[in-house]
């Protein structure tokens, strides 16, 4: 029987953030706009009509305004990167070492005050089943937000060893949904360089 082809899914991550030295996942901290060329590669790449969500992230809404102007993105507080508790805003080399840990584990873990994986996996999955229930069929999605976003979203199909994906900054991941899972076109594709 042939699968029926339904939403594709594009996500970018955020622009490069302006560091100040400190861990952060959910913390707010600021990032560069992407310039022109970058701009241009990006939107090149993208289809000509899509709805517009993003990460409520001080980072994502930068990148989503400076990509697309023109355009209203709907923000969501669940498509946030990981809350690490205690650990945000300390130097890293403050981090604790967690030792070795199976992906199994890792998924699990949750920093001091701060959430696991395996729970950002359902916060972001949730917001991302809402925003599939308001789009129609083989309608274009793109979300601007943040790697462990990324990460999430694929959780569905390898489980916790998404963690071991990456993703650089500005790069676009592509996932179509089908009637009874999801199709990964591209993961991390870097198109501004």
């Amino acid at each position: 029987m042939e699968k029926l082809l339904g939403n594709k899914l594009i996500m970018i991550r955020h622009a490069p953030v302006i560091s100040d030295g400190l861990f952060y996942g959910s913390r707010e901290v600021p990032c560069r706009c992407p310039n022109t060329q970058e701009i241009k590669k990006i939107r090149a790449s993208l289809p000509n009509d899509f709805n517009l969500y993003v990460s409520s992230a001080k980072r994502c809404l930068t990148t989503a305004s400076c990509l697309f102007p023109e355009m209203k993105a709907l923000a969501y507080d669940a498509l946030r990167e990981q809350n690490f508790g205690g650990w945000e805003g300390i130097p890293y080399e403050k981090i604790p070492d967690i030792g070795a840990l199976s992906s199994r584990e890792l998924g699990e873990f949750r920093p001091p005050q701060g959430e696991s994986f395996n729970e950002v996996c359902v916060r972001v999955n949730l917001a991302v089943d809402e925003i599939l229930k308001k789009s129609n069929n083989q309608e274009n999605i793109v979300i601007v937000a943040h790697s462990g976003t990324i990460r999430a979203v694929l959780s569905t199909l390898v489980g916790s060893s998404a963690l071991s994906f990456q993703f650089a900054n500005l790069s676009l991941s592509e996932v179509i949904f089908l009637t009874d899972g999801m199709i990964v076109s591209y993961l991390n594709k870097v198109i501004t360089q």
